[in-house]
């Protein structure tokens, strides 16, 4: 299931080498945009390859404690512990990186990871409702399009994304409306069609959703990987993992899962007795460790 061409022109595309200077000046203008090629295909199949074990795993016809969407959803987070491919190549992408210097460090000072996990929606999935990455941040809502940039998300494709099938639906220029207490209906988004290794970068002020899958028989896999400034706390905990994992990464990416410290404007947030956190824990870095010495079932115990 691959996409020959996309006739919505009302989301630009741009090929991850034309660099973040030319994807920046496009989010500045419309709020999103699709990078195509944002991973290569063996980086894609990669980090399937790793998932597969653990998301099959997972019961889809459920609700949870959150939210009625998350039936027919399949959710694998953690990926820095089971997919060496998340753990290098993402985690270090120099696009994902060089957009969110731009979008934080101004502002913030420095950011790190929100939340990031592998999204699987299967046929009968009903689709989200519209809503923007700070909702969860009332000050973020309560200042509306004047709110300092909170949140970003480079949603990565890991199969087709079709309307068909569920993509992600959005509203390109709503991060731009006076009134954020509006409440679109569907009908005012757009799928984003991309083909597996294409991204769509979005802000945290644009509307969003998952769309509703009407395939027969197709699985929707999506990586999002949000980031956001460093005076937020991440959405999920690593600091359980096993530190031997995290000591074969780099130290940028150590500080992405909160095994770092953060600097923002001057100030470092998340240490350890005010200090730098890997630094006072005598961090190690690009370390190297056997995949087979890794237990991926490290978090069943808990």
């Amino acid at each position: 299931m691959t996409i020959s061409n996309c006739a919505n022109p009302s989301i630009r595309r741009i090929a991850a080498t034309a660099g973040c200077e030319s994807i920046q000046k496009v989010l500045q203008e419309d709020g999103c945009v699709i990078v195509e090629n944002f991973l290569t295909p063996g980086q894609v199949m990669n980090i399937n390859k790793d998932v597969d074990p653990h998301i099959t795993k997972i019961h889809t016809k459920r609700g949870t404690y959150q939210e009625s969407y998350w039936v027919n959803m399949r959710r694998q987070g953690h990926l820095a512990l089971i997919s060496k491919t998340y753990r290098e190549d993402v985690l270090n992408h120099p696009v994902i990186h060089g957009i969110s210097e731009k979008i934080f460090l101004k502002e913030s000072g420095d950011y790190w990871l929100a939340t990031s996990a592998v999204l699987e929606t299967g046929p009968g999935y009903a689709g989200q409702t519209l809503h923007r990455e700070q909702d969860g941040i009332p000050i973020c809502t309560a200042m509306g399009r004047d709110c300092p940039e909170a949140m970003f998300n480079f949603l990565i494709a890991l199969t087709a994304f079709t309307d068909e099938n569920g993509a992600t639906r959005v509203i390109p220029g709503s991060e731009k409306w006076n009134d954020y207490s509006y409440q679109p209906s569907l009908d005012e988004s757009i799928p984003v069609e991309m083909n597996a290794g294409d991204a769509v970068l979005f802000n945290g002020k644009v509307l969003h959703g998952a769309g509703k899958n009407r395939s027969e028989g197709f699985n929707r896999r999506a990586l999002p990987i949000v980031m956001q400034s460093g005076y937020f706390t991440p959405v999920e905990a690593s600091a359980f993992l096993p530190r031997p994992v995290i000591e074969t990464m780099t130290p940028l990416a150590q500080r992405m899962v909160g095994w770092r410290s953060v600097k923002c404007q001057g100030i470092e947030l998340w240490s350890l007795h005010m200090n730098e956190l890997g630094r006072q824990l005598d961090l190690k870095s690009n370390q190297e460790l056997p995949e087979d010495q890794i237990d991926k079932n490290w978090l069943s115990h808990y």
